[in-house]
């Protein structure tokens, strides 16, 4: 497809295919949840319960892991450890 030039040519760039995806998945920051001291806890959490048996001991230990989800259903979705619990 050709393009007729109308003006004068003022400045140029260079484009690759890195720049094209920085400027394509550049979305507000703000929109972004962190992780830090104030988040709350959700009503329920996604987690994992883990059997680990010791030659020290007879009876084997259970270790839970209990996930939160940030930005939920957008394409920064994490998964973080949240808590642990050790029986």
């Amino acid at each position: 497809m050709n393009k007729k030039i109308d003006q004068k040519i003022v400045g140029y760039k260079v484009l690759t295919k890195e720049t094209e995806l920085k400027e394509k998945s550049s979305i507000p920051e703000n929109n972004i949840i962190q992780m830090h001291e104030k988040v709350s806890r959700p009503e329920a959490l996604q987690g994992s319960t883990y059997k680990i048996k010791t030659p020290l001991s007879d009876h084997a230990l259970y270790l839970t892991i209990n996930d939160i989800l940030l930005n939920e259903g957008t394409d920064h979705e994490l998964r973080r450890p949240f808590e642990i619990f050790i029986n």
